[in-house]
């Protein structure tokens, strides 16, 4: 069943002059409403279940200041739990739409295809009803997709929740990924279980200029990463991950991406490949710390990369910054102003790192490989605040590695808290301030996900 009216604006909807909403109740009347479906308009589904016999196509698009907007009618109370809910033409574009208050429960992805163009996935709860074998949730394979406040949670099997992509040999571009909640991927396999897989191994020259921020990641350990980027010129940044038995944000293929800002708790760490990346202003706290990786048959040493002003501190005997050594070893890197804690050596150069620059780090205890003239050995005197975050007291500042660091470095204008870093910087993740104005702490479920503001 179908019924008009006219509603005034909310947070969905950007029109300037009202538009009719269509109001549906099954799935013949929400297939009729998404064929004729015009700019500006709003489809509300009513709550119920909703099982198509086939995909529900959107063929029709919206504009920019009059997107077309398919909305539960109450958040989380409209369900698709049947094999399939929405596609998209796969020939025609459609551009600006909407998909919002959605609980997706289906059996197979929901993919916005490569055709389409500035597609809105926001405030749906994503738990699939998963099929045995390998299987992905959420496919963006269109450019300027955003995906910001859902809820993806309880996955078991093979696959990601999130995979971005594109046709041949490119990636979809500009997609942004924002407040998100990803909580729960259980696979206990060797590989194939991220939480966002960002373009695929073969992609890696392909320049996606994504922005994966502000995201939640609880317990996401299905693999040993949680952030897989494969494509260059990406941004990961002002994410948290935290309670995983494994997973973390690594820059497998590609050239170009900045990793800068994120806490990562009780996680593994950051790991580097290929070249010009640029990592900074990052906390971590877990079993592995900093890794930049070496060559071999498929992936590419870390070479010319910006390793600044990391925090790490380590819960074991593992390095707080290791450079592997296989075929290839990491070259041309710069590593400095990072405190490095662990319980055993800080940094560990089991192989021969080419033309690496080491300035100004400080690390505890026994400073391992750390080249002398890199660093200093000296307590960094930081202490845990009450999210398990180690900040630096005024007593850090005792130590002149930290109170005067090295650069700057154009690419760190503020800390991880988002201060502005002075001429004088500290070295770590944070500038110190004795009564800061502004600090950031790690994300909570309730600062993202479909009610977050």
């Amino acid at each position: 069943m179908t019924s008009q009216s006219v509603r005034g604006d909310d947070a969905h909807r950007t029109a300037a002059a009202a538009a009719p909403v269509v109001t549906v109740d099954d799935v013949a009347s929400l297939r009729k409403a998404l064929a004729e479906a015009r700019p500006g308009q709003r489809i509300e589904v009513a709550p119920g279940q909703y099982r198509p016999d086939k995909p529900l196509r959107i063929t029709r698009s919206g504009t920019e200041d009059e997107p077309i907007t398919i909305i539960s009618a109450r958040r989380g109370k409209a369900v698709f739990d049947g094999e399939s809910s929405f596609d998209f033409d796969d020939e025609a574009r459609v551009e600006h739409v909407v998909i919002s208050g959605f609980q997706f429960r289906q059996s197979t992805m929901l993919r916005i295809r490569s055709a389409a163009r500035h597609i809105r996935i926001t405030r749906n709860l994503f738990e699939f009803d998963e099929p045995s074998g390998k299987n992905t949730w959420l496919m963006v394979e269109a450019d300027d997709t955003r995906v910001d406040r859902n809820t993806f949670r309880n996955k078991a099997s093979e696959g990601v929740f999130l995979q971005i992509n594109g046709p041949g040999d490119s990636v979809a571009k500009r997609v942004r990924v924002d407040r998100n909640l990803f909580h729960d991927h259980t696979f206990d396999g060797a590989n194939g279980g991220e939480a966002i897989r960002l373009g695929y191994g073969d992609k890696g020259p392909a320049v996606a200029g994504a922005v994966i921020s502000q995201n939640l990641f609880l317990r996401c350990h299905g693999d040993d990463e949680v952030v897989s980027v494969k494509c260059s010129g990406n941004t990961v940044r002002d994410n948290t991950v935290a309670e995983g038995k494994r997973g973390s944000i690594v820059l497998r293929a590609g050239n170009d991406s900045e990793v800068s800002g994120n806490f990562l708790s009780g996680t593994a760490g950051i790991r580097v490949c290929g070249d010009d990346h640029r990592v900074f202003n990052n906390h971590v706290r877990g079993t592995t710390g900093l890794v930049l990786d070496s060559g071999d048959a498929t992936h590419q040493p870390a070479r010319r990369a910006l390793v600044v002003h990391n925090t790490v501190v380590i819960d074991s005997d593992r390095p707080a910054l290791n450079v592997r050594a296989d075929t290839t070893p990491p070259s041309e890197v710069t590593v400095a102003a990072n405190i490095l804690v662990s319980r055993g050596k800080a940094v560990r150069t089991p192989g021969r790192p080419k033309n690496f620059t080491w300035r100004g780090n400080v690390v505890a205890k026994d400073r391992g490989e750390l080249p002398e003239g890199g660093g200093v050995v000296a307590d960094p005197r930081l202490k845990a605040d009450a999210a398990g975050v180690f900040r630096l007291t005024a007593d850090s500042l005792k130590v002149d590695a930290i109170k005067s660091a090295p650069g700057p470095y154009p690419d760190v204008v503020t800390d991880i808290n988002g201060r502005k870093r002075p001429a004088v910087r500290h070295a770590g993740a944070e500038q110190f301030e004795t009564a800061p104005e502004q600090t950031r702490t790690p994300l909570t479920p309730e600062d993202v996900g479909p009610s977050a503001g």
